[in-house]
């Protein structure tokens, strides 16, 4: 760690040094190497300023980190003999419980501040004297109050460049590849929009098709229901049963538009049932099986054709 240190003296003359910690051990660089001395971890503003008053406190160890502040603010309200809005106030940690407080009149500090805007100079902090009697003393002050923002040095400003290029470069990276892919998307989106288009009008033929065979349908079962054209059952029961041999007779017959199925029981084989059923001008004979069941019983099945 490196550690900065500005100095103004009381007659407002400007020295610097600096510190580099090795080993736990402060040692000073000396000023003919301050020029390739790093820039420093922590920089800190010295001054001498007039109406300081420093206190030395005891509290108890168990105190806790985040009431410190607050705890040592009340001790050093109840001491100064001034207002506490009128200074600035800093506090060291000693340990063991020990804490020193300072209090500086605003008016002294204010110089001091003036003084260090005078010569342009950066600090993290700016404290009196009393307490920098070490580099291990300066780190352990604690600033009461907050000073400007433009006192604060920029650190770190080629990396602070170089990350602003790598986030430009990264937003402008990353805009180029949401361009593509939105692009991707939108030819994609079109392509799925025409399928879907096609597949509407698919669907909307279908439907029409679908909805002209269902009245087509509901036509043809009304027709079929009333039957017309179908050829009357009278004629063809009439011949068939008068070809017949006495030893047969109609158990079955349905008639369905141009066929007829017909089931006959006979009491004995008739070999010659086709010649004698033979084709009339009412039927036709499809097909003729003969079927023998239980104590030979005979039974015939006939597939007609019906003629209109």
């Amino acid at each position: 760690m490196q550690l900065g240190i500005w100095e103004i003296s009381r007659e407002n003359s400007l020295s610097r040094r600096y510190y580099r910690r090795i080993h736990k051990t402060w040692h000073e660089v000396t000023s003919q190497k301050s020029s390739h001395v790093d820039e420093p971890d922590f920089i800190c503003l010295l001054g001498y300023p007039g109406r300081t008053v420093v206190y030395d406190v005891v509290l108890p160890i168990a105190l806790r980190k985040n009431t410190e502040r607050e705890v040592l603010l009340g001790e050093l309200s109840a001491r100064l003999p001034v207002p506490l809005e009128s200074v600035y106030w800093f506090y060291q940690i000693c340990g063991n419980g020990r804490y020193r407080i300072c209090a500086v009149h605003r008016e002294e500090m204010d110089r001091l501040l003036e003084c260090a805007q005078a010569h342009s100079l950066k600090f993290d902090m700016a404290i009196p004297a009393e307490f920098a009697h070490s580099p291990e003393e300066i780190l352990r002050v604690v600033s009461g109050d907050h000073f400007a923002e433009h006192f604060r040095p920029i650190r770190c400003q080629g990396l602070k460049t170089l990350c602003l290029f790598l986030l430009a470069a990264t937003i402008i990276l990353s805009g180029i590849t949401v361009l593509l892919r939105y692009q991707d998307f939108a030819q994609e989106h079109k392509r799925l929009t025409t399928i879907s288009s096609s597949w509407e009008k698919l669907l909307h033929e279908e439907r029409q098709q679908f909805a002209e065979l269902s009245a087509d349908n509901e036509l043809l079962q009304e027709l079929r229901s009333a039957k017309i054209d179908t050829p009357p059952v009278s004629p063809v029961l009439t011949q068939l049963t008068a070809a017949l041999p006495k030893t047969m007779w109609v158990t079955n017959y349905s008639q369905n538009y141009d066929f007829a199925d017909i089931t006959l029981s006979a009491s004995k084989d008739e070999s010659g049932l086709y010649n004698q059923i033979g084709e009339t001008e009412n039927y036709t004979i499809v097909n003729l099986r003969k079927n023998r069941g239980y104590n030979d019983t005979i039974s015939f099945s006939i597939k007609l054709k019906l003629k209109h």
